[in-house]
């Protein structure tokens, strides 16, 4: 298991939603540092790395390559994620990626 204060530069590679499903509503991410499994981390955790300064995130794309940086945004109080070049024509890179809900079995084993 890698941690987040182990890199400069991560790749998320889908993410966690509860409804209805915005920017906001992102409650964790799946990262890959690049030669490891990946990872998931909260969204506070994320921000928190992205906040030392040196850190940077990019969403990786469908083919692998590495789409456009995420930066963290503030409305009313609340801090998310976004990436950049969003448009009103094209929704964010993060909405587009793969969505993962948690294990049923792993909520059931921890519950023992």
């Amino acid at each position: 298991m890698a941690s987040l204060a182990s890199f400069t530069t991560l790749y998320v590679t889908a993410i966690r939603v509860v409804e209805p499903g915005d920017l906001a509503d992102i409650t964790a991410i799946r990262w890959d540092g690049g030669d490891l499994a990946p990872e998931e981390s909260s969204v506070a955790d994320f921000i928190g790395w992205l906040d030392r300064g040196d850190a940077r995130a990019f969403v990786r794309q469908p083919d692998g390559a590495r789409g456009p940086r995420i930066v963290v945004s503030d409305s009313g109080g609340q801090r998310y994620l976004r990436s950049l070049r969003a448009t009103a024509d094209q929704p964010d890179a993060l909405l587009l990626l793969p969505r993962w809900q948690p294990s049923k079995k792993r909520k059931h084993m921890a519950a023992r």
